[in-house]
């Protein structure tokens, strides 16, 4: 058993938290950066002491099904320095797109990319022209090519009274769920991307794709020993995983994103030119194996030794980065979390994808201690009772994690220590990447976290 110091730490505490009434936010040991973000060091006292053991073990029978755990326990190595933040919400308006474009893109070298109505088309195909005898490679080369001969097909135009001509947000009506959208190409280094902005009343992303792999791309996350993996012949990324990380890390943080480190890094593979694809012909269809070629670099908040824990439960990429490619998961059920993605292949940053981005408010401002961690095992066992009496099969617990996680009370989040209970399934096998936090308990007050 291992003894370890809680801390009584500076929060505001929502009623999600304790149940308690709205206090005051004390922004005293903040500072504000260059760019309007509030940074902070952490705010902490000595409370009481609670013991974390190192491991547990028990099986938990309900009326149809069985969880073993077999569990170690991880936490940071100095979890008492835990930062508490109010986080709000952050919404893309129309002085971002040009900031963003700024900070991304060579200079002079983006344009507005909206080619829905005819007008718009007209002015395109001379910047996309020139563009284009500008191309890294032949596979840009033959995008450029593709794009320019759909401006021919009349599908995508749409009856809108405002021109495309602003680098501003406008109505979507390409989507049902997408109210506002803009879409900027640029090249960084000398290669093309397109950069798509979009939001609705609940959520707002950036999203950045290169330029060759921006016809009929689909990524997904696979796991080490999958399938997929052995039938590639293992991951062909030029780069390093850790080399992948650090170009990950430098990129967000020059947009920003410097509070932000690795939550987690998983094997990716792509298909493009699948058959059927009328961008591409012979050589460029890649059946039936899609190449593994980079990895997808999940980044999340971090403040002293806390970092957002990674579940495929509380970020985007579950199967498909692209939520279209399947209707079981919709992306406004996300609307409380926040993901920043970049995907790296063996050509450097392929595609980003920033989520849902919240900003800092201040640490918040009243002290409670950590709940003693036999009473939050307590609850998850009853949760675990519940789960079992309800689902036949058997799943294994093999991971208790603390960790970061975000809450939400009458519009206000909170990024507070969470214990994530991570299970699977010993009989299942998946072409897909999933880690699976069976349970996510606050670790002020034992609720019970989801994000449905």
């Amino acid at each position: 058993m291992r003894k370890k110091s809680a801390v009584g730490l500076v929060i505001l505490m929502l009623c999600s938290l304790i149940g308690c009434g709205k206090k005051d936010v004390d922004y005293s040991g903040a500072t504000e950066s260059a760019n309007g973000e509030v940074h902070v060091e952490s705010q902490t006292t000595v409370a009481q002491s609670i013991e974390i053991p190192e491991n547990i073990e028990y099986t938990i029978t309900g009326s149809k099904g069985t969880i073993e755990v077999v569990a170690e326990i991880k936490v940071p190595e100095e979890y008492e320095k835990c930062t508490v933040m109010e986080l709000s919400r952050v919404v893309y308006e129309d002085e971002d797109i040009k900031t963003m474009a700024d900070k991304i893109f060579d200079e002079g070298s983006y344009f507005l990319y909206m080619p829905y109505n005819e007008e718009a088309r007209a002015n395109l195909r001379d910047k996309l022209t020139t563009a284009s005898e500008n191309a890294a490679n032949e596979d840009e080369t033959k995008i450029f090519e593709a794009k320019l001969t759909s401006f021919n097909d009349e599908e995508n135009l749409v009856e809108i009274d405002e021109t495309y001509e602003e680098l501003k947000f406008y109505p979507d009506h390409r989507k049902e769920d997408i109210e506002y959208f803009c879409q900027v190409f640029g090249t960084i280094d000398g290669r093309g991307y397109l950069m798509t902005f979009e939001k609705d009343n609940k959520n707002s992303s950036l999203n950045l794709r290169r330029w060759d792999s921006s016809v009929e791309f689909q990524l997904a996350d696979t796991p080490a020993d999958g399938v997929d993996m052995n039938l590639a012949g293992g991951n062909s990324c030029t780069y390093s995983q850790e080399e992948c990380e650090e170009l990950a890390r430098e990129f967000v943080k020059k947009l920003g994103y410097d509070k932000y480190d690795v939550a987690q890094t998983n094997n990716a593979h792509f298909a493009k030119g699948l058959k059927g694809n009328p961008y591409y012909e012979g050589e460029f269809v890649l059946d039936p194996v899609q190449e593994i070629d980079g990895y997808n670099v999940y980044l999340g908040r971090s403040y002293n030794d806390y970092f957002m824990v990674y579940s495929s439960e509380n970020w985007i990429s579950i199967v498909m980065d692209e939520k279209h490619h399947n209707d079981e998961y919709h992306a406004e059920e996300f609307e409380n979390t926040e993901c920043v993605r970049v995907y790296v292949d063996s050509q450097g940053i392929c595609d980003m994808k920033i989520y849902n981005p919240l900003k800092e408010e201040g640490p918040l401002s009243e002290e409670v201690g950590f709940l003693p961690f036999d009473k939050v095992d307590s609850i998850a066992q009853d949760e675990m009772k519940t789960y079992t009496d309800a689902n036949s099969g058997r799943l294994k617990v093999v991971g208790v994690e603390l960790g970061y996680g975000i809450v939400e009370d009458e519009g206000k989040k909170a990024l507070i220590p969470v214990w994530y209970y991570f299970a699977n399934d010993p009989t299942a096998s998946s072409t897909f990447y999933q880690r699976n936090a069976l349970f996510m308990i606050n670790a002020l007050d034992g609720t019970v976290i989801t994000y449905e």
